[in-house]
């Protein structure tokens, strides 16, 4: 039993997928962006349909957030599994809608420049993601798993006395 699809277009034939590379350009840069297509094997007819055109869309916006220097969906979804933080939350603690990070990490919508900067600021900073937290009212919700909930004053308190101590029992050089 044959399972492939049979062609849109004349309706005989069966289609093949393919993948091919396109020179794009895009504020001076320029890369090699797959795109992909079907063709039909009797009327050798090309076309896109929904997911070939979900997947080249991706692929552009993929090659315009490098250029534009944002994060990459995968570099997102690394940083939200970093914090142990599902999507949802996400789009709640750093806003851009109920979705927003299920579209920001499949590449179907590029974030803002000012995302971008929350973002990287929340992957150099622990603390800055912790106040965040704070901030949102989330603490509760996103304390790491068998630890007691500490606010973000008491967090930088405790660091503060705590490097403190360590500096006034250092030996003297």
């Amino acid at each position: 039993m044959n399972t492939s699809e049979l062609c849109s277009i004349c309706g005989e034939g069966h289609v093949m997928n393919h993948v091919d590379q396109l020179e794009s350009e895009y504020r001076g840069k320029t890369a090699l962006v797959p795109v992909h297509y079907k063709t039909c094997k009797v009327c050798r007819s090309d076309f896109a349909g929904g997911d070939e055109s979900r997947l080249n869309k991706r692929a552009m916006l993929a090659f315009r957030k490098s250029v534009d220097g944002l994060l990459t969906g995968a570099e997102i979804c690394a940083l939200r599994k970093r914090y142990e933080i599902n999507q949802k939350q996400a789009s709640r603690l750093f806003g851009g809608g109920p979705v927003a990070f299920s579209k920001y990490e499949n590449d179907d919508v590029a974030h803002s420049e000012s995302m971008d900067k929350l973002l990287r600021l929340i992957l150099k900073s622990e603390h800055a993601f912790w106040s965040l937290v704070e901030q949102a009212g989330m603490t509760a919700e996103l304390a790491p798993k068998g630890s007691k909930q500490v606010s973000g004053i008491e967090r930088v308190y405790k660091t503060t006395v705590s490097a403190a101590v360590d500096l006034a029992q250092a030996p003297n050089v």
